[in-house]
């Protein structure tokens, strides 16, 4: 009886690893595609410094994120700011590159 049942259970556990493994091919895809290029949202962070000639660290939403720039005029702007400084700009996701890119940067962050 004991083996009968050790057997049962072997079966249900190894059955249950392998449904596991199945799932929803769609939401797989889902995860896996990435951003499409040259989608615009608008962000508002803090301003910590350039990582180099074209890269900005800005903290957004508690977490430092570093964003590429090749605009001349972003460019000036940024390199006059001080570390801490609020900003709000535009990014632009490239999915080809997996980079976000500032392309619009504001006078002053919006209001609330």
């Amino acid at each position: 009886m004991k083996r009968n049942l050790s057997i049962l259970l072997v079966l249900f556990l190894t059955m249950g690893f392998l449904l596991g493994g199945c799932g929803n091919k769609e939401q797989k895809q889902q995860r896996e595609e990435p951003q499409t290029s040259g989608e615009i949202f608008t962000l508002t962070g803090e301003f910590q410094g350039l990582a180099d000639s074209h890269s900005a660290e800005v903290i957004v939403d508690g977490e430092a994120q570093s964003y590429q720039f090749f605009d001349e005029d972003v460019a000036a702007v940024l390199e006059g700011l001080d570390a801490g400084t609020t900003i709000q700009f535009d990014v632009e996701n490239n999915a080809e590159n997996q980079l976000q890119m500032i392309v619009k940067l504001y006078e002053a962050p919006a209001e609330g």
